[in-house]
């Protein structure tokens, strides 16, 4: 019965996972775990085997199967043009820009710690989520100006707070920087980068509001990300407080966007739960809530997670190869 039990359970799973049926407290929060419930069901389907209980058996592979089968191209890096410059077909690769996200937890997140990595990366665009005005004063006094000169800044309280740094040239979305208020409070800094050697890049710093007791303002808030698509390429890059497990992110990606830490072989590296705070269950497992999405026209280099000191999300850099329009 325990064995029946175990195996209902991951069925009901892997359905929720493949239809993208999570509504609302628990389901969503799960669905941020699918990576784990995999090697569970493989367990299972051992444990049902060492008994013989041919049917827990089989329900237990075929949940392994197809959780496997939507969690394991994420260690696999894509090969060829698709992977370094773009999609096959696209437009002709041309200058590089690095960007890096990264939450800083309010007043808690070590700012300079942030810009000296920034700088070690070569960092043109550094998108901020939480950022207090404190927070703000303390890059500022780190030098952040010297790095990264131009920027849409909005710092804000009860974390919604965001801000871009660019060493190129900005122009704000909007009359204010501000490409998204959410009814939750959150704000999303957005800009466009002019990059040399490149057409203008549309880069946001994406923070919908955390799935917690209520989801439908997390819905709501992944639901109004702009589409890729038109004919500027965007990067969004932020504090998602989604998974590629959640069927909200994988409709954003749907419109013309890819993963840039999933496209390299690294989309299970976690960012989130670091530097546990004291109201945070420790038994939570990592997971990965920080992305930077990239349109479809636009290369992956190097993609990989940088420790934030004081904050409990690791920050993400990637290489983004961007299509040339005005010439190498």
């Amino acid at each position: 019965m325990v064995l029946w039990g175990v195996a209902a359970v991951l069925a009901a799973f892997t359905v929720v996972r493949l239809t993208g049926a999570e509504r609302g407290t628990p389901l969503v929060q799960l669905m941020a775990f699918t990576p784990y419930a995999a090697p569970v069901a493989l367990l299972c389907a051992a444990w049902a085997a060492v008994t013989g209980a041919t049917g827990p058996w089989l329900v237990c592979v075929l949940a392994w199967a197809a959780l496997s089968a939507v969690v394991v191209p994420r260690l696999l890096a894509s090969s060829g043009a698709a992977a370094d410059t773009g999609d096959a077909g696209g437009p002709r690769q041309g200058a590089t820009l690095r960007v890096m996200t990264a939450n800083v937890l309010y007043d808690r997140g070590d700012v300079a710690a942030v810009l000296e990595q920034a700088k070690v990366d070569d960092v043109d665009v550094l998108a901020v989520q939480e950022l207090t005005a404190g927070g703000l004063a303390a890059l500022d006094e780190a030098g952040v100006d010297g790095l990264l000169p131009f920027r849409v800044a909005h710092p804000a309280g009860r974390g919604n707070g965001s801000a871009l740094f660019s060493r190129h040239p900005l122009t704000p979305h909007g009359t204010d920087g501000i490409a998204r208020r959410h009814p939750c409070g959150m704000l999303q800094a957005g800009a466009t980068v002019h990059v040399p050697g490149a057409g203008p890049v549309l880069v946001e710093s994406v923070h919908p509001c955390a799935p917690r007791r209520q989801t439908a303002c997390w819905a709501q808030n992944l639901s109004v990300q702009p589409p890729a698509g038109g004919d500027v390429p965007r990067v969004l890059l932020g504090d998602f407080n989604a998974t590629l497990d959640h069927a909200p992110l994988r409709r954003l990606l749907r419109t013309g966007y890819r993963d840039a830490a999933a496209t390299r072989g690294r989309g299970l590296a976690p960012t989130w739960p670091f530097q546990r705070q004291p109201l945070l269950l420790p038994v939570v497992p990592w997971v990965t809530l920080d992305h930077v999405l990239a349109d479809r026209r636009i290369g992956i280099g190097d993609v990989g997670t940088r420790a934030v000191p004081g904050s409990d999300h690791r920050a993400v850099f990637a290489e983004l190869h961007l299509p040339t329009v005005y010439g190498v």
